[in-house]
């Protein structure tokens, strides 16, 4: 459904709405970029294959063939009883999901930009890489945990001819990580980048299919898997001209969250912009304030100084000795 405001003269609201099963974050940017072209009064060149046929292709015997390959590889990985992440919450968790949710928005500047990108240059590793184990340690700093899993989406457009397709792509990894207080912060990364790499190599495996044959026992409270997500997006200038138009998005109020706690990193010319999606059924703004308070922190401790211990890293100062001391003081006193 496409609907058309008028504002004034020459300013207009033009609002779309699409189900997600026909269409993903990347097919949005094709969409937009090929109105403009048509309203310019460009023509577009034929698309060499249509998305019927990439689903035929998923059908076909050498895809399932490899699935099946891909199958083993997420079901050794996930084996054994799945880690429910246990993070400190506001308020008890609802019997059902509740889809209400808010963002909380943050940044990270350049310089602690350019040296997470310093780090991972020089460990052969990703700047996803490098901030999702940021962001792991930080839920392992809040739940005491060493074992669980976190969600990323992936585009999906594994061949050249699928990136001008407008059509359902994104599939979903589960990654499980382990950050023992014990490993070195770059020994942890490389674990994760290990991990990582082999995820992306059996990315084609889709998750509705991984959430059947682990058969992992539902609870109406949770989702199933993982609870939290972290994706990296590029972000794209706000303004946007094509000839004499000019298009920016329509800001809207976030009220939606489809997980406990999802980390949204956008990549920008000068740092980086993050937000935290968040269930506010869960959470009050303050503790997620918290969260991304002491992300940064961690950020910080891992630029200066990227050797250091799991366990010696801090939260508003304090490392999980120092933790240990003030609990072992409190029941004392």
């Amino acid at each position: 459904r496409v609907g058309l405001v008028e504002w004034e003269a020459e300013r207009h609201l033009l609002m779309l709405d699409i189900h997600h099963i026909v269409t993903d974050g990347m097919s949005m940017s094709i969409f937009v970029e090929e109105l403009l072209r048509l309203y310019n009064g460009e023509t577009l060149e034929p698309l060499r294959i249509q998305y019927k046929e990439f689903a035929a292709w998923q059908q076909s015997e050498p895809v399932k063939e490899r699935l099946k390959r891909q199958e083993a590889y997420w079901l050794d990985v996930l084996e054994g009883e799945l880690p429910t992440l246990e993070l400190p919450t506001d308020f008890v968790r609802p019997a059902a999901r509740s889809f209400e949710g808010d963002v909380l928005p943050f940044s990270i500047d350049k310089q602690m930009t350019d040296s997470l990108q310093r780090i991972a240059d020089e460990n052969g590793a990703t700047l996803y890489m490098v901030l999702l184990a940021a962001y792991s340690i930080l839920l392992s700093k809040y739940s005491g945990q060493e074992d669980f899993i976190v969600g990323m989406p992936v585009s999906g457009r594994t061949h050249a001819d699928l990136e001008p397709l407008i059509g359902m792509f994104v599939n979903t990894l589960a990654i499980r990580h382990y950050p023992s207080g014990e490993k070195a912060f770059l020994a942890y990364l490389n674990e994760v980048k290990e991990t990582m790499l082999g995820a992306y190599d059996h990315q084609d495996y889709p998750f509705e299919e991984l959430v059947k044959k682990l058969q992992a026992p539902r609870d109406q409270s949770r989702n199933p898997v993982f609870d939290v997500m972290f994706a990296l997006e590029t972000k794209e200038d706000n303004v946007q001209s094509f000839g004499d138009i000019k298009i920016e998005s329509y800001p809207e109020t976030h009220t939606v969250s489809q997980f406990d706690l999802t980390l949204v990193i956008s990549l920008l010319d000068e740092g980086m912009n993050g937000q935290f999606e968040y269930a506010t059924k869960l959470f009050t703004r303050n503790l997620i304030d918290n969260f991304a308070q002491d992300l940064l922190v961690i950020i910080t401790q891992i630029c200066e100084q990227p050797s250091v211990l799991l366990k010696d890293i801090s939260l508003n100062g304090q490392s999980e000795q120092e933790q240990d001391v003030l609990e072992a003081i409190d029941i004392i006193f």
